[in-house]
Parts: structure tokens; C-alpha cells; sequence
């Protein structure tokens, strides 16, 4: 082979590694080589969070009854992409904590459908996958759920009718009195199953053939509650609320709700002037390149001097949410913070340390770890460090993962100085932790894992191996 030759099929070999190299980067970009995704199973379940969240927060009611529809089947969307990303997740990891993890999500969408028998079969799926975890326990719990009030109301909805109609043909105190309570548990298991439109509908149903009965203002109040505290709706609420005051003014709940609906206005009233202020602090120029594919920093995504303001309105908004118990929003107010005003480090962090804790409120525990470890990621500094370490351990105890919660206080405890509010308690924790009292060689916290006894030498966690 001359010289020329020798080159010409070098360049050849490069422009084919070129052309090789450009083809995974393509594949890269799009998510998949060869066929075969290439995203991270943690991202794909983020994705699958992040449509699920977008379906619940997602605002129905509209004044107009077809963009009324159109918002409901954008929800429905919302939650069949949750559906499939969480069933890609359940496909790529099988039996692992993350598939149990997917179930339980697809399980508390097909309760929002009310298909039982499809979330019954969801949380059945986890207790085969790990008898004794975190999520089984959580699946038992939701299957006897389902099926205790499921027979309630099958039974006291009987047992209404039945009376009801004895009442109409020979009234008495105790017909009308069974008759009631009997709807009233309807309306209840009804509630509990998060069926709330059928709830609703039977809390109604309770004032309106009942008003007489000590437990009608309740049901009115009750219906309140549910659009406000469950539905987080408003405008549905309203009606509810203010019907308690007018159908029975002498009662407690009257009391009450009156000065719910002036608090909830103030409130609502406040978030609107903040987020409008927010708007008018947006850099419109910014915006506009944005749209463009251009990346804009934070700082430049608000008009200059402004940044403080912003990051105040935030917080206000925020903490609102959190007055009207919608964790969902108040979530959402602060990791938009900690995303558009990054800049603003002490800002930031502290949004990062809200998201954690609102989340760990709620009781996603696993929602709450990743937020912590995302304030460890991205403000490893921050005062809340500490705190943080702590209470994420919290979280991993309450989800049975001892050997992460062991290490978590046991790191709380090596950075904590001084009297601090929980290191008594970690220390306490751990002591209990390190415990050997079968002296099988196996620590109580691993005894915990395994679901085997710190009280039986021959119960242990190598007993399988």
C-alpha cells in the first residue's frame, strides 16, 4: 500500500468514527441507541411524578362548560402519560424498590378514576415484590381500605333505603335517625375511598332529605371541606361553605365557616396581587428569547433590582398555600424559586429545605429524600445542612430503610455541635440502632431491615444466605 493510499483510508477510518460518533450522539439526544432507552430509571420516574403532579394541580373548573372539558381531558392525558412512564419503570427495574415505588403511583391514579379492582391489583403486585416493605405495608393498608368501604357502603346504602322508606310510610324517631346515619356513612366510606364526587353528592343528599338531623350541618360543612382541603377548589367551595351559614345559621359550623371564608378570601385574594406583582417583574425582553431557544440566566429573567421583591412574593405565596393546606401548590411556589432565582443562593437553598419538608408532611417520604439530597446537591452550605441530614433520616426510617436511617443520624450526629433540638433524640436512636440484644452478630437496625427479631438468635438476616 503506497503512501496516499495509506492516508486516504485513514481519513476514511476518522470520517467513520466521526459519522459512528455523531450517530450515538443523535441517539443520545433522543433518549435512545439501537432501540434501546438510554434515559435514567430515576429521570424516567421523575417524568412520571412530574405528569402525575401536573394532573393534580391541573385546574378543571372553568365558568365555560367546553374549555370545562377540554381541562378534564388534559388532565385524563396527564394521568394516562403518568400511567405509561410508571409502567416503563416497573418494565426496566421488575422487582426492585422503584417498580413497588410505580404500583403504588398507578394505584392512587386508577383510585382517581375509582377503578378498585385496578388499584387493588396495583397493590398487590408490591406486597409479591416485598411482603414486608415500606410499600407492601402501605398496599394492605390501602386493599383493606378499598374493600371495607366498598362493603359499607354496599351495606348502608341498603339500610338507607330501607329505612327511608319506612320513614315515608310510618315515621318515627328512630326510622329518620337510622336513615341518617346510614346515608351519612355512605357519604363517608364514599370520602375515604376519595370517590369526592360521589361523596359530595351524598353529603348533599343528607342535608337536603335530612335537614333535621344533628348531623346535617356537618354534612354541609363537610362538603366545604372536601372541595377546599381535597379538591383545592375554590370557587366549588364557596357555595358549600355559605350554605352552611344560611341553611343553619345557630350552629357550631356556621361559626366556623364564616370566618373560614373570610380568612380563605384574604388569602386568595393575597396570592393573586403577589403573582401579578411576580408578572410585572419578569423581564419581558428575556422571556421573548427564551421562547426562542436562547438560554437566559435566573438574573436575567427579572427586570434589574427587582430579584428581592420576587423572592419575598415567593415565599408569601408559599406560605399562603400552606395556611389553605394545599401542599401541592405550595410545593410548586417554592421549587419555582429555588429554579428561576438560583441566583439568590440563601433563597434558593431555603425554597430546597421547604420542598423537602412539605413533601415529608404529606408523607411521600421518597419525595422528600430526593429534595434533600437535591439541597445537599445544589446548597451543600446551606444553615438547613444539619437539618436536613436529620430529617431525611426521619424519612428513611418511616419508609423501613434502617441501614440509610442508621447512617443519617449517625452523620447528623458527627456534624451537629452543641445543644441542637434533635440531637438528643438521634443519639438516643442510634444507641437503640447498635443493639445486639440476641447477640446473633446482627445490629437491631438490620434486624429491622431484613424483617427478622433482635429477641431470637436462630431469626436473623443471613438466615437465606
Amino acid at each position: 500500500m503506497n503512501r496516499f493510499t495509506h492516508g486516504f483510508g485513514l481519513r476514511i477510518d476518522r470520517a467513520h468514527l466521526l459519522m459512528l460518533a455523531f450517530a450515538f450522539l443523535i441517539g443520545t439526544i433522543s433518549g435512545c441507541v439501537g432501540g434501546v432507552s438510554i434515559v435514567p430509571l430515576g429521570a424516567k420516574l421523575q417524568n412520571a411524578d412530574s405528569a402525575f403532579d401536573d394532573a393534580e394541580t391541573m385546574e378543571v373548573r372553568d365558568d365555560d362548560p367546553e374549555k370545562m372539558e377540554e381541562n378534564r381531558q388534559r388532565q385524563q392525558e396527564l394521568y394516562d402519560r403518568a400511567i405509561a412512564l410508571y409502567s416503563e419503570v416497573i418494565e426496566r427495574d421488575t422487582k426492585g424498590k422503584w417498580a413497588q415505588r410505580a404500583h403504588y403511583q398507578i394505584a392512587r391514579v386508577y383510585k382517581r378514576r375509582y377503578d378498585w379492582d385496578k388499584a387493588v391489583e396495583h397493590y398487590q403486585a408490591i406486597v409479591a415484590l416485598d411482603p414486608t416493605g415500606y410499600y407492601a405495608n402501605e398496599a394492605k393498608s390501602g386493599t383493606a381500605n378499598i374493600r371495607k368501604n366498598r362493603e359499607v357502603i354496599k351495606t348502608k346504602r341498603a339500610e338507607y333505603q330501607n329505612y327511608k322508606a319506612l320513614y315515608e310510610n310510618s315515621p318515627t324517631d328512630e326510622t329518620f335517625n337510622i336513615a341518617a346515619e346510614a346515608l351519612y356513612e355512605v357519604a363517608r366510606a364514599y370520602e375515604s375511598l376519595e370517590n369526592y364526587t360521589e361523596a359530595i353528592r351524598n353529603y348533599e343528599r343528607m342535608v337536603e332529605e335530612f335537614a333535621k338531623h344533628p348531623k346535617a350541618p356537618q354534612a354541609q360543612f363537610q362538603i366545604g371541606n372536601v372541595y377546599f382541603y381535597t379538591l383545592f377548589d375554590y370557587r366549588g367551595g364557596w357555595p358549600a361553605f355559605v350554605g352552611v351559614t344560611e341553611k343553619f345559621p345557630d350552629s357550631y359550623e356556621a361559626s366556623q365557616a364564616g370566618t373560614l371564608l373570610k380568612q380563605t378570601n384574604e388569602i386568595l385574594v393575597e396570592i393573586s396581587f403577589l403573582m401579578d406583582e411576580i408578572n410585572k417583574f419578569r423581564n419581558k425582553k428575556a422571556v421573548e428569547y427564551q421562547k426562542t431557544g436562547r438560554k437566559i440566566t435566573p438574573a436575567d429573567m427579572w427586570v434589574m433590582g427587582y430579584s428581592d421583591q420576587v423572592v419575598q412574593n415567593f415565599q408569601q405565596i408559599a406560605g399562603n398555600w400552606e395556611k389553605l393546606r394545599n401542599f401541592p401548590r405550595a410545593i410548586n411556589a417554592y421549587k419555582t424559586l429555588a429554579r428561576d432565582l438560583s441566583h439568590k443562593k440563601f433563597a434558593s437553598a431555603d425554597a430546597l429545605y421547604r420542598t423537602g419538608t412539605l413533601y415529608q408532611q404529606n408523607g411521600e417520604y421518597e419525595r422528600a429524600i430526593e429534595a434533600y439530597d437535591n439541597l445537599f446537591e445544589n446548597a451543600p452550605e446551606s444553615v438547613w445542612r444539619n437539618e436536613a441530614v436529620y430529617q431525611q433520616a426521619v424519612c428513611f426510617r418511616s419508609i423501613r430503610e434502617f441501614g440509610s436511617a442508621y447512617d443519617g443520624f449517625k452523620a447528623y450526629m458527627s456534624i451537629t455541635k452543641g445543644d441542637t433540638p434533635y440531637l438528643r433524640e438521634a443519639e438516643q436512636i442510634v444507641r437503640q440502632y447498635e443493639l445486639d440484644q440476641d447477640a446473633d452478630g446482627y445490629k437491631f437496625y438490620e434486624e429491622q431491615e431484613a424483617g427478622t427479631s433482635d429477641q431470637d438468635a436462630s431469626s436473623h438476616p443471613g438466615m437465606g444466605s
